[in-house]
């Protein structure tokens, strides 16, 4: 575990035993790493020195201790060190008193921590500071990282600060915009380079900084040891932006920020960028974007390889499909072009678990939707998931043989065409919209046989 922003010493009374948290060590004995024990202030226990002696005994190389620095002189440093510590991490959230105890609400917290990395750095230790970035300290980042350097710390860790680190009601004030966060990273990272200080940012997403990738630690690089003897990241990987490459080399726009600043700066900049300056009439123009093509990946059903929507490596009665939370995210992007028309089209799109929730939310971010797809996923919808289309404009049936034996040949889905049949006639009863159907041919040999089934 990492120390939280603000250590709140009543905790102290509900630490964890000796005996859990050795039990927990001793679960992860097949991973790779180093540990690292925080939580609270560990080096305060009553039993801190049997403690880390017993986890320099299951994983002794590079064992590290977090600590707010409170009562750590020489001697204490160099009883870490003969215990068996041979790196401690001590926060050092700016180089700015004021700016430092305020955020971390205590006075004097960083005279503190000045003594304890001089102590250490005396007696020999490793010594990693631990900055977490907030609003009003960002800006004094790179100033941050030159003091560090100049007192002999040699690894830096910046961090984002998440919801889990205050309460509540500090996040919003705290929390720096990350979009806004580019130029004080670079000015901080021109100064480690400078200073050859080893400089890592974590829980921030690549577009913070894309110009400083190769000083982004990866999500899974840092792992946290749960009381049971289960390993968690810090944060779940979440969904990213246009140009993110996902896990493991970016964790996504974290939820607990998209949460209270919204999906506005991560939005692909380049469909945002025509709206900025239009006005309110430029906006209700209906025809301002041609029509836009959308579609989703649901349950691979189609058998055919050449008709069906499978994802690569996925085979027929794979049951892949895309996350609804994914899905929505992405309908709410494909608004900001504002086409006339938005085509929701997939050969299994319609066989999605929330396809009816789906089109409800496109229809309340569209004016004009329409839909076409492989239909028979129709016929188990609920009467209330039938009554939701009814602003649809259409929608148009895939039918993939002129008759029930050579579509449902063709689809590879048994009793698909008179399943779609019935769906479509549980929609003409529950709404008045549109029902067409469209043919899907692999040559032209099928078109006299769909011509004379539809005469």
């Amino acid at each position: 575990m990492i120390l939280p922003l603000r250590c709140d010493p009543s905790g102290l009374r509900d630490e964890l035993a000796l005996s859990d948290i050795l039990h927990a060590a001793r679960a992860v004995a097949g991973r790779p790493g180093a540990f690292l024990l925080g939580g609270g202030d560990p080096i305060r226990r009553s039993d801190s020195r049997e403690l880390l002696t017993e986890l320099a005994h299951i994983r002794p190389d590079n064992l590290g201790v977090c600590t707010s620095g409170q009562g750590v002189t020489g001697a204490v440093a160099e009883r870490l060190r003969a215990a068996g510590v041979q790196r401690v991490q001590v926060p050092f959230h700016c180089a700015r008193q004021d700016a430092h105890d305020w955020v971390v609400g205590q006075p004097g917290a960083l005279k503190t921590a000045h003594r304890a990395i001089r102590a250490c750095i005396d007696a020999d230790l490793a010594v990693a500071a631990d900055v977490v970035l907030t609003r009003p300290t960002a800006a004094h980042l790179a100033e941050t990282i030159e003091v560090l350097a100049r007192l002999g710390v040699r690894t830096i860790c910046v961090r984002r600060l998440s919801a889990r680190d205050t309460d509540g009601t500090d996040f919003v004030p705290l929390s720096p915009r990350l979009t806004l966060l580019a130029a004080r990273l670079e000015e901080a990272a021109a100064v480690a380079l400078e200073r050859r200080v080893r400089l890592r940012f974590r829980d921030l997403p690549l577009c913070a900084a894309p110009r400083l990738q190769p000083l982004f630690a990866r999500p899974d690089s840092e792992l946290w040891i749960m009381p049971d003897g289960g390993v968690a990241t810090r944060g779940a990987a979440q969904l990213g932006c246009a140009t993110c490459p996902g896990a493991p080399q970016c964790a996504g726009a974290p939820d607990d920020y998209v949460a209270r600043f919204g999906w506005e700066e991560f939005i692909d900049a380049r469909a945002a960028a025509p709206r900025v300056h239009e006005r309110v009439e430029d906006q209700q123009i209906e025809s301002a974007a041609p029509p836009l093509v959308f579609s989703w990946r649901g349950p691979h059903r189609v058998r055919c390889d050449a008709c069906g929507d499978a994802p690569d490596g996925a085979s027929s009665g794979q049951q892949h499909y895309e996350a609804t939370r994914v899905v929505r995210a992405r309908l709410v992007e494909a608004a900001r072009h504002r086409p006339a028309v938005v085509r929701l089209v997939g050969a299994d799109l319609l066989a999605h678990p929330q396809a009816p929730l789906l089109i409800y939310d496109a229809l309340r971010l569209f004016r004009r939707v329409e839909v076409a797809g492989e239909a028979s996923a129709m016929v188990d919808w609920s009467d209330l998931d039938l009554r939701r289309l009814k602003d649809v404009q259409r929608i148009d049936v895939a039918l993939y043989g002129p008759d029930a034996a050579t579509h449902d040949a063709h689809c590879g889905i048994p009793g698909a065409f008179a399943a779609m049949l019935r769906g479509v006639e549980r929609v003409r009863a529950k709404s008045h919209l549109a029902i067409g159907a469209y043919a899907i041919l692999h040559d032209a040999r099928a078109v006299p046989a769909f011509a004379e089934a539809w005469s």
